[in-house]
């Protein structure tokens, strides 16, 4: 790490791979037009990451749509140059650019990162710009997928080679997590107490400091064995107290809750502040409202100008890492959710956690079913 780091604060490129997928990876803030160029010659679409905060602060939001949080931009006015590039990245970086300036689509693709990097979301867009932060720059990176030369992406053989040849350092993003993970806690255990529930048994209830706010963790039995039955369940108000029947979260709340008293064993981590798949109260009460007039859950977080899942659970799973768990048996129908949870080293199982639909929530479920594809039965 101490190597890869001395290169960035040169400003020189580096390398970072997710299994096959390699990306070339530079500091936004040393960007040039040379760089543009090597960029051009050597990759696939040139992409910037920034924080959401910067991303709504210039405008940007309104313009994300569902395909990977990625929006395509260009400056209106300036012919498209390595030198043009570079300084339009220049001035995103520097919040010199008025939104009247860019146009829509283009040429350079910004991505958005979440505020903790790799231990909130472990992609490479965050791990991009982790290691642009850990060298000392602002967390803005500009990187871009790795091609052969005949045009194909790059795997991971490749780009070691390609690395050798042009005296590159290396990365893979789980190194990095690893790296973070021993140098970095973002989670603090402030207190245990005793938690006799109603209907569900008696629970240890743990209660985490994260920069995500104050976390619930409700814990039954033993959960130091293999294979333990998780639920990572987001906050729900309207679901999970008022019982909404737009949605099914208060169902599935209160099945991993049973489930977790029947096995004698189990884990709830309640994860607050993701109201709305992550947009807050408000908006997704506002979402709501353009349900009303036939618009769906995807679209209608779109619409207000986030994307359709702004959630990560890298903060669950380093509860998850506290309690000593390694491998868990993870009450979910989302596959994103499996996917990220495995990135952090998790070994994941899948219990279906499905809930009978009603007339009302009918459409809602379609569109996470269809749109983002969870795993649910739904007859047509």
């Amino acid at each position: 790490m101490q190597d890869l780091v001395s290169k960035l604060k040169k400003g020189d490129f580096v390398i970072v791979c997710e299994d096959e997928k390699c990306f070339l990876c530079t500091p936004a803030e040393t960007i040039t037009a040379e760089k543009i160029i090597f960029l051009m010659r050597n990759c696939d679409e040139i992409r910037l990451s920034l924080p959401w905060s910067k991303i709504f602060s210039l405008g940007l939001n309104k313009f994300f749509y569902f395909n990977g949080n990625l929006i395509a931009v260009d400056p209106k006015k300036w012919a498209i140059s390595a030198e043009d590039r570079a300084e339009f990245i220049k001035k995103i970086v520097n919040s010199t650019l008025e939104i009247s300036e860019i146009k829509f689509p283009g040429r350079i693709f910004i991505e958005e990162t979440k505020k903790m990097g790799v231990l909130e979301r472990p992609g490479i867009a965050e791990a991009c710009s982790d290691i642009v932060k850990l060298s000392g720059f602002s967390p803005y990176a500009v990187y871009a997928p790795l091609m052969t030369h005949d045009g194909k992406v790059a795997n991971r053989s490749y780009a070691e080679s390609f690395a050798k040849e042009n005296a590159i350092q290396i990365i893979d993003i789980r190194d990095l997590i690893e790296f973070r993970l021993k140098t970095e806690k973002i989670v603090e255990k402030a207190v245990e107490a005793t938690l006799p529930t109603k209907f569900y048994g008696t629970f240890r209830a743990l209660g985490y400091r994260t920069p995500l706010g104050e976390i619930l963790v409700l814990v039954k039995g033993n959960v130091s064995d293999e294979d333990v039955l998780v639920r990572i369940h987001s906050e729900c108000l309207t679901g999970d107290v008022i019982h909404s029947l737009r949605c099914d979260c208060g169902e599935q709340l209160e099945s991993a809750l049973k489930m977790i008293e029947r096995e004698g064993k189990g884990i709830l981590i309640y994860m607050r502040g993701q109201e709305g798949r992550g947009i807050g109260l408000i908006n997704k009460l506002m979402a709501y409202k353009l349900q009303e007039n036939g618009v769906d859950t995807v679209d209608a977080n779109i619409k207000l100008g986030f994307p359709p899942d702004m959630r990560s659970y890298g903060v669950a799973a380093q509860i998850l890492m506290d309690l000593g768990v390694k491998s868990i048996r993870l009450l979910t129908n989302n596959p994103s959710k499996i996917e990220e949870l495995a990135k952090y080293g998790f070994r994941v199982k899948r219990e279906a956690i499905e809930v009978e639909p009603t007339e009302v929530n009918l459409a809602y479920l379609r569109a996470k079913k269809d749109k983002m594809g969870h795993f649910l039965c739904i007859n047509d």
